[in-house]
């Protein structure tokens, strides 16, 4: 039988004519007894349009004595009612992400996915492209692999891929996930290609999410910090305060929390950084009750004083809080049964109550180093580069060359980028149409051997000041005071001995840039200074631990 002898398509080449075929499979050709076929024609033909499409076929046979007989009324033949089923099982199959592998080169994958985890990573972005985007897709067995769209495809899909959306995706790339923290145990990666094919679907009754979660007395054996990202659920049983500091020159945030998985043994220490701390606190304010159930999707183990715990990375962790998910549910239940006085509310974590003045200028620990004099400072940057100092100093000026504030995040305090009528976020990675303006002040600190430039951020600089950036800007802004203009404010610094605990880290160290030292905190109470002096003007260098 040749291929028009059918009629009821035209003869294929090596695609069919209708574009949308070609946009919903892209060339996708069965040849089957010598015909070219689209499937997904044919399919839709015989299963939505029977009737009409055996009458046209009965029409366009040779004769009615055919070996294929086509009488509408006797319905299809043997031998077609064999090659509908092949077909549709060809359209409909799926592979399942656990079959994902490198090879061969020419095998096209075809899965059905919903995308459980989307984000981009802005520090790889390039000058001029978009950021990379990353996913974690679960198939219906409830596997997961990680999903990567290069800067240079992300116009392609970024209009597309949502979080929480199921998709077809064909013919793209596999390679080896070598990334250094792995949201799944998949031993390979998907890479989208410029010809990738992605056609969103609907289908409720496919999985959600997928947790697999990590006893905690298995993440507290572990030795060794591992390169695999887990899941954890538990009951908060304590929390302690939001610390703030100075890292790097950026001022940064976290709290730390307990959770109790009701088995018994070690409750399982937990840090949330930046905005996972700030939506764990406000969904706290808003949501009061005795009881929160805790769940961390993708979080990385981390040692803190000698025992694992776990941490959110800067991107993919999930927080979830009282959700209504099976899992949660089947916890909610587990705490119900304890008894009243084992489920009092959240526990204060003693350990993250705030450091005295004294205790951290006097007594310092084994990561701080005295430095009495600022000669020895410059001598010990380069071998000692990730310490901590503190030295004494006079800030003798105030370098108004560099400016006094910046434009700074008023979720996370990172500082923005200006954009066309927004600023951009790299940390909290979104858009702003506002900003917060934050402390940024140069000073130059003198004592007896040599002087030095300090940088001081936020925190310092408005307690020492007694108002905030923001209100001292408003202020400048209403008494006419040029743009760079430095406040007299900030210049009451000047001629006041401090106390300073600095850091300085290697990439701040260049031979076309000056030191620039960043605050931790610094005191001018006369009790301390004195005292600081005091104890430790006969040893310039003296390490503690």
């Amino acid at each position: 039988m040749s291929s028009s002898s059918l009629g009821a398509h035209p003869p294929s080449d090596s695609s069919c004519s209708r574009s949308s075929c070609r946009r919903r499979l892209g060339v996708i050709v069965s040849k089957v007894s010598g015909f070219g076929l689209c499937v997904l024609c044919f399919v839709f033909e015989i299963t939505q349009k029977k009737t009409n499409y055996l009458e046209h076929l009965h029409t366009n046979m040779p004769n009615p004595s055919s070996s294929f007989p086509m009488d509408p009324s006797l319905g299809l033949s043997p031998v077609l009612r064999t090659l509908v089923v092949i077909m549709v099982a060809m359209a409909a199959r799926y592979d399942l992400i656990k079959c994902i592998n490198a090879g061969p080169a020419h095998k096209v994958w075809k899965l059905k996915v919903r995308v459980i985890r989307l984000w981009t990573v802005s520090q790889f972005a390039k000058s001029g492209m978009k950021a990379p985007i990353e996913m974690v897709v679960l198939d219906e067995e409830g596997d997961t692999i990680q999903c990567t769209v290069k800067d240079i495809f992300v116009p392609i899909f970024e209009g597309l891929l949502a979080e929480g959306n199921v998709y077809v995706v064909t013919n793209f790339g596999v390679a080896l996930n070598t990334i250094k923290f792995k949201p799944t145990r998949h031993e390979f990666r998907i890479h989208f290609k410029r010809d990738t094919i992605v056609h969103p679907v609907q289908d409720s009754s496919f999985p959600l999410n997928r947790f697999n979660f990590v006893p905690f007395k298995t993440i507290q054996s572990e030795s060794k910090e591992d390169g695999y990202l887990v899941d954890v659920i538990g009951q908060l049983a304590s929390k302690g305060n939001l610390v703030e500091f100075t890292r790097d020159g950026k001022p940064s945030s976290y709290i730390t929390i307990e959770l109790d998985d009701l088995e018994g043994g070690q409750k399982l220490r937990v840090t949330l950084w930046q905005s996972f701390a700030f939506d764990l606190l406000k969904y706290l304010e808003e949501h009061p009750c005795l009881t929160y159930v805790v769940i961390l999707q993708m979080g990385k183990m981390k040692f803190y004083t000698g025992v694992m715990g776990v941490s959110n990375t800067n991107y993919n962790l999930k927080l979830f809080i009282n959700v209504e998910f099976p899992a949660a549910r089947d916890f909610f239940a587990r705490v119900n049964k304890l008894d009243p006085v084992d489920g009092q509310g959240i526990m204060p974590l003693v350990c993250d109550q705030p450091v005295s003045v004294e205790k951290d200028f006097l007594r310092l620990s084994n990561v701080c180093w005295i430095i009495i004099s600022i000669v020895v400072l410059y001598l010990c940057i380069h071998r000692f580069y990730d310490a901590v100092f503190v030295t004494g100093g006079t800030i003798k000026e105030v370098e108004t060359e560099f400016g006094w504030w910046y434009k700074g995040c008023k979720k996370c305090r990172r500082g923005l980028r200006e954009l066309e009528k927004r600023y951009f976020c790299p940390n909290c990675i979104r858009d702003y149409g506002f900003y917060e303006p934050r402390y940024n002040i140069h000073i130059r600190v003198i004592d007896h051997t040599d002087a030095a430039s300090f940088v001081l951020f936020d925190g310092e600089a408005a307690k020492f000041l007694g108002v905030s950036a923001n209100d001292l800007r408003q202020s400048c802004v209403t008494k006419g005071v040029e743009k760079n203009s430095c406040p007299e404010e900030i210049n009451k610094l000047r001629d006041i001995k401090f106390i300073f605990k600095v850091q300085l880290k290697m990439r701040n160290l260049n031979s076309y840039e000056p030191y620039v030292i960043h605050v931790l905190r610094m005191t001018n109470e006369n009790s301390l200074v004195s005292a600081f002096l005091d104890k430790y003007n006969s040893d310039p260098v003296t390490p503690f631990g």
